[in-house]
């Protein structure tokens, strides 16, 4: 090739490069934070214990809500970024297809656990099983090419480790100011509305 390189990123280009990745790790912070409170309560989660009582299933129904909440807004967060660079469309649709993939499983959780809590019945053949365990895998797999279509943007624009934690740091900064707050879950389960 000589000694230009026309894959080389640099300039102002470079700095394009930067705050695009910035703007997606800002994101990738976000999902983090909102997934949480619905890692912490599936950790205490009881499947044996709620079986025996739908009332049982409030908390990670309720927190499996907010991860839903939070992920239509990641998306709509996705929608609304300004610019990307030409050589990061790749990576902008990979991880706009993960956020897409991660909100279905999301909302299909929710819906599962709502009506596990409400103590209904989802008709035959439709259950938590192949479905729910599908998309969490499909979410699981956009995901790890997302994530593989990123190194590759980093090997192009050539980032310094120093550079990386800059902006990861920066990432999780923004996300920690974030004011944004899912909204409250009014929960009613089938026993508190018999007692009316």
């Amino acid at each position: 090739m000589g000694l230009f390189n026309r894959n080389k990123i640099q300039g102002d280009e470079l700095l394009t490069y930067i705050d695009y990745l910035g703007e997606e790790w800002t994101l990738r912070a976000f999902q983090e934070k909102g997934a949480e409170v619905y890692t912490a309560a599936a950790a205490e989660f009881d499947p044996g214990v709620a079986a025996k009582n739908p009332a049982n299933y409030e908390n990670i129904y309720i927190a499996a809500n907010q991860l839903a909440q939070s992920a239509a807004e990641l998306l709509r967060r996705k929608d609304a970024l300004k610019s990307v660079p030409d050589k990061a469309t790749s990576n902008y649709f990979a991880w706009q297809t993960a956020y897409s993939d991660y909100l279905n499983w999301a909302n299909t959780q929710a819906g599962y656990l709502l009506a596990k809590f409400s103590g209904t019945v989802a008709e035959e053949g439709a259950s938590e099983g192949p479905s729910l365990k599908d998309l969490q895998i499909k979410s699981e797999g956009s995901r790890a090419n997302a994530e593989a279509e990123e190194q590759k943007l980093l090997k192009q624009i050539k980032l310094t480790p120093v550079d990386i934690d800059q902006l990861r740091d920066r990432a999780g900064n923004a996300v920690s100011q974030d004011k944004w707050k899912p909204r409250p879950v009014v929960t009613k389960s089938k026993d508190q509305s018999k007692r009316r």
